[in-house]
């Protein structure tokens, strides 16, 4: 195999947090949400250029199985995306229970909403390359984006990829 030697380079600091959560699909919005109400000071990282994930992204309408007459309700932040979603306009009953489908489209202005009440930093269209370790300890990872490579540090670090794409490297 052919190998290509890169120019060692310096990269930039751009954003320092207490938690930085990559990945905004349904667990990483939680994650997110969850940290800044707790009085954490959070940024939420995303390669696309909306949140939400396989909500906005792939399209699946709910994150809970759907719920009848019986269900036990776990709720969380994970119900409150659906309810949130319904008074925005962006659910609709599902035809089959007593769950709402939520709109793809509509849910981005929903997510944008509860990331902005919350607090949370928002870094949109930047893809994760690699992460920043020291010791054992993951302190940052490093982007790239239209703005170029960059760094990012955090005092924790959530992997929400859906792929372990951090915890992999």
């Amino acid at each position: 195999m052919q190998h290509i030697l890169e120019p060692a380079r310096q990269t930039p600091v751009i954003h320092r947090t207490q938690v930085l959560v990559i990945g905004s699909g349904p667990g990483g919005l939680a994650a997110a949400l969850a940290a800044a109400r707790t009085g954490a000071e959070v940024t939420l990282l995303e390669r696309f250029g909306c949140f939400g994930g396989n909500i906005t992204v792939v399209g699946v309408e709910g994150m809970h199985w759907y719920r009848h007459e019986q269900t036990v309700e776990s709720n969380g932040i994970a119900r409150e995306f659906e309810e949130r979603a319904k008074e925005m306009g962006a659910a609709v009953p599902e035809s089959q229970s007593l769950s709402h489908e939520i709109d793809s489209e509509g849910f981005k202005l929903v997510a944008d909403t509860l990331v902005a009440e919350a607090g949370v930093t928002p870094m949109l269209h930047r893809q994760f390359v690699a992460p920043i370790i020291e010791g054992n300890r993951i302190t940052g990872i490093i982007t790239e984006s239209k703005a170029g490579r960059e760094a990012i540090l955090a005092k924790r670090v959530i992997d929400a990829t859906g792929d372990a794409d951090i915890a992999a490297r």
